[in-house]
């Protein structure tokens, strides 16, 4: 198990995932709760309409007041939360502010009633908000935390505050904060256990998604992610570019030196390409054998250029011996093909037009860049063209 798991906190992609994983698996409880206990007020406002539990009109119009006023606005904005894509976006911040404020208007009415000599019914409504915002609103640790130190605060705040005998007040109190610890400690169970279990489903997930070999993306992934990246490139109007990369002379590299020199090699390839692959929406694959892929998302016309030229050259740089290789050391073709906005040649034609490239860099003689602009190229999709470079490489 990652260690993140009980440290409560993974690195930010990750933790970005499993908050709206978090979110998603608790939304449902949230609600129903929530309407529980707009119910329940309901319930509770009409009894004392009808004359029961508070004693005078006095008290009655104090209570109304901040249930009406505080207390109900704030479980509304909470279950409004559940649905709206802005509060559901800062759900933490917003439903346990709100769950603070709800609290708050909780025991301020239930200290009141305990002045009328109404102590049972403000101790159970103290339990019962401290157990709805810390375990059914779906709240993280260490906002469950926060909440339960702020409400145990207003508890004895309001409770001095309106004169509650000290007694009741200690009672009172030390049942709140038993069962404070007690939410707490479940909070902290839970999140715990749901951490351990997102990461092994992660886990699970990219070891599908990877290749064994090299950690990139398998070709099976690289197919689901390339086309969601190209949809989103035609929508938003961005360039895209798309490189093959192929080892040179790799079957004459594992003849002499064997397969675990060879597979050593391609973990080593993959390292070098995977670092190009840096910004948030580029990726890279192992795309078949010795050949791996790379999606650029609105790259810059010089960028187009120079990566590739980079990632052939960081090749070189690692020294590979390779002594079938007119260098001396391993090294790499490449062929990149560019796709600029507004273009109506398919994924299928950009990554036919990298593969074109690809073979015109090996008939050059290997250990070099070609580019192409998939949308000015004169071959249709299906129709493999070999030797119609658009762009010489510099």
């Amino acid at each position: 198990m990652d260690s993140s798991a009980v440290n409560l906190e993974f690195d930010r992609p990750l933790e970005k995932q499993f908050r709206e994983s978090y979110l998603e698996r608790n939304l449902l409880r949230a609600r129903i709760s929530t309407l529980i206990y707009l119910l329940l007020l309901g319930v509770l406002s009409l009894i004392n309409l009808a004359g029961g539990l508070v004693p005078s009109e006095q008290v009655l119009g104090s209570i109304f007041f901040i249930r009406i006023g505080v207390l109900c606005p704030a479980l509304v904005m909470i279950f409004a939360a559940t649905y709206v894509p802005f509060l559901k976006a800062h759900y933490q911040v917003v439903v346990g502010s709100c769950a603070t404020i709800a609290g708050i208007a909780v025991m301020w009415i239930t200290g009141t009633a305990a002045t009328a000599e109404l102590p049972q019914f403000a101790q159970m409504g103290d339990v019962l908000v401290l157990v709805y915002g810390c375990l059914f609103l779906g709240l993280l640790f260490r906002a469950v935390i926060t909440v339960a130190i702020v409400l145990i605060g207003a508890f004895f705040h309001s409770g001095l505050t309106l004169g509650i005998q000290l007694d009741n007040l200690a009672f009172g109190g030390a049942l709140l904060t038993a069962t404070a610890a007690m939410t707490v400690l479940s909070a902290l169970r839970i999140e715990r256990l749901v951490r351990a279990m997102f990461m092994e489903t992660h886990l699970a997930n990219m070891a599908a998604q990877r290749d064994a070999l090299t950690q990139l993306f398998n070709r099976g992934s690289f197919d689901v992610l390339a086309e969601k990246l190209w949809r989103q490139a035609q929508r938003e109007f961005q360039p895209i570019q798309f490189l093959l990369i192929d080892i040179d002379h790799f079957k004459k590299f594992n003849d002499r030196y064997g397969h675990q020199a060879g597979d050593d090699c391609l973990r080593r390839v993959a390292d070098v390409i995977e670092r190009s692959a840096s910004r948030p929406l580029d990726f890279c694959a192992r795309y078949g054998g010795e050949e791996f892929a790379v999606v650029i998302y609105g790259p810059s016309r010089q960028n187009v250029v120079d990566l590739p030229e980079q990632i052939r050259a960081a090749v070189i740089v690692e020294g590979i011996p390779h002594k079938d290789a007119e260098a001396g050391v391993l090294t790499v073709s490449i062929g990149s093909a560019f796709l600029g906005p507004g273009s109506d040649r398919s994924l299928a034609g950009l990554i036919q037009a990298a593969d074109e490239a690809l073979y015109e860099a090996k008939d050059r003689g290997r250990n070099n860049v070609v580019h192409r602009d998939a949308g000015r190229s004169a071959s249709s999709t299906g129709s493999f063209h070999r030797i119609a470079p658009d762009l010489k490489a510099g």
